[in-house]
């Protein structure tokens, strides 16, 4: 009784701690995406049958959870995790009624009727639930991906979203190319009901997982459980910024320990050639990781009655994908002051000498310092435009990208009344390009580097205070870290015989190479 009564007590003071303590901002950072288990008991004659016991039993965990239908013959049964579940009804003076195969999808009502026939045996009546359900307790319209679907068809760089089309009103943006694995350089590919790619909003167990328009944290498929779209008529607890609501559910542990291994792969050897590339273009990608869940218990044996579940997933993605840059560049003959077509000296308005048609700057005019910026950051030509024109330097070297996910869930039931979940997700990204994106230098002796991070986790109490009042404590976290930066030659230090007067002095003016922009036809 001392034990029931704290818990109440503890569930109460977290929520009243949390309510005061919380900024707006984190509170509007999570939502639930828990399922709810409603109905009516009554008996064969349609009246109802109030105080009937009803348990709710996970499939997956064995975790039981129970209430009472109040004065007219109503039961409700929020907050429960995603899951297959066994309704048993029971009153003194009528058979049992048992439904099985219940199944909870994300943010979803389920409803059970439990019809009691007049008895006092063991008689048992047990249904079976449908499969397809049409959920008649909440209006919105949605559709749903589930946990075979995610983890047996084929997805084009392992993320989920491939499946979009699989749902009705929803189209894949990028259906011929493979998506990456999210953080930094993730995308969102689902366009539902028409409204592009910026129209939804997506949540990763209940937290905030956007940057921007973009979905950062990507779960392998391995360690997600179900996808859900919520399309149209939907609670207004779930429309933070779109007019459609991504909710992706991760597994749990259960009641068995699970171990899985993947390893997917693409090469070079596999890959026709670009028309424009002289070779095959470099193409090798590694995803790989591994899943592990079950009972937690110490030490690391099986128990009778586990009470503590977990599960941990981590991948790692390892990808260098084709790329193909062209720009124009010196050639050696002017980087000498040579050229085969006019050229006027702009101090003087005339031109340089000709000489057989080939027109020579003098030495004495050449820039020592701009000459050797030149040299250490823009190759040589190595390609003939099949077009004609200036482009004369092709760059085919890889853009690399590197991401690695882990994540840990641990949910503990403290008895049938009050549940404990904690979980933690962790994204880490290296992306480097062949060359400078921002600058839009083709040349490979500069390069974009963007390192960056993505963090997410929430704990979350539930506790069934009575039958008809539950509480939701949680708190919920959600972070990306990015850094845009170059690498290769960028410092003044890296390029013998170049220096650099500047009118100021000090700081990064005299450590990083100037950007020089031309204008016409040379970039």
């Amino acid at each position: 009784m001392f034990r029931k009564r704290f818990l109440r007590i503890l569930g109460v003071s977290l929520f009243c701690l949390l309510g005061v303590l919380l900024p707006a901002s984190i509170g509007r950072a999570q939502t639930s995406i828990v399922g709810t288990i409603t109905g009516t008991v009554t008996d064969s004659s349609g009246a109802i049958v109030p105080d009937a016991s009803i348990e709710v039993l996970n499939q997956n965990t064995r975790a039981k959870t129970t209430t009472k239908s109040n004065a007219a013959g109503e039961f409700v049964v929020p907050g429960l995790p995603v899951a297959v579940y066994t309704i048993s009804v029971t009153k003194q003076g009528f058979n049992s009624y048992s439904q099985t195969g219940l199944e909870l999808h994300p943010a979803t009502v389920a409803t059970v009727n439990a019809t009691l026939k007049a008895g006092g045996g063991v008689s048992t009546v047990t249904v079976q639930a449908s499969a397809t359900t049409v959920q008649t307790s909440t209006p919105e319209v949605a559709s749903l991906i589930s946990t075979e679907e995610v983890y047996t068809l084929p997805l084009n760089g392992r993320n989920f979203q491939t499946l979009g089309a699989l749902m009705p009103g929803v189209i894949n943006l990028t259906p011929d190319s493979a998506l990456g694995q999210g953080n930094f350089q993730g995308t969102v590919a689902m366009s539902i009901n028409g409204m592009g790619s910026a129209g939804s909003v997506y949540y990763l167990d209940g937290v905030f997982d956007m940057n921007g328009a973009t979905a950062t944290i990507q779960p392998p498929p391995d360690a997600i459980q179900e996808v859900r779209v919520l399309a149209n008529n939907y609670g207004t607890q779930y429309n933070l910024q779109g007019s459609s609501t991504v909710l992706v559910e991760t597994k749990a542990g259960t009641d068995q320990y699970h171990l899985t291994a993947f390893e997917y792969l693409r090469n070079t050897d596999f890959n026709a050639r670009n028309f424009f590339a002289p070779s095959a273009l470099i193409m090798h990608q590694n995803i790989f990781g591994g899943t592990l869940g079950g009972p937690l218990a110490f030490p690391f044996r099986r128990p009778k009655n586990p009470q503590t579940f977990f599960f941990a997933s981590i991948q790692a993605a390892i990808l260098s994908n084709a790329s193909t840059v062209t720009g124009a560049t010196p050639t050696a003959a002017m980087r000498e002051g040579t050229f085969s077509s006019r050229i006027v000296n702009p101090a003087t308005g005339q031109p340089f000498p000709n000489a057989g048609g080939v027109y020579q700057i003098p030495n004495g005019l050449l820039n020592t310092n701009s000459l050797a910026l030149m040299n250490a950051t823009e190759p040589l030509p190595n390609y003939v435009s099949p077009s004609g024109g200036i482009t004369n330097y092709i760059n085919v070297n890889p853009i690399y990208t590197r991401t690695r996910d882990d994540e840990i869930k641990v949910d503990h039931n403290f008895g049938s009344r009050t549940r404990l979940g904690v979980e933690y997700i962790e994204s880490r990204q290296l992306y480097r390009a062949s060359y400078n994106t921002i600058l839009n230098n083709p040349f490979p002796t500069s390069y974009s580097v963007e390192p960056s991070e993505c963090q997410t986790g929430h704990i979350t109490l539930t506790t069934t205070l009575t039958p008809s009042m539950v509480n939701t404590a949680s708190i919920a976290t959600a972070q990306l870290v990015a850094t845009i930066d170059f690498n290769g030659i960028v410092q003044q230090n890296q390029v013998p015989g170049f220096t650099e007067n500047l009118p100021f002095k000090g700081g990064y003016n005299q450590q990083f190479l100037p950007t020089v922009a031309f204008t016409g036809g040379w970039a």
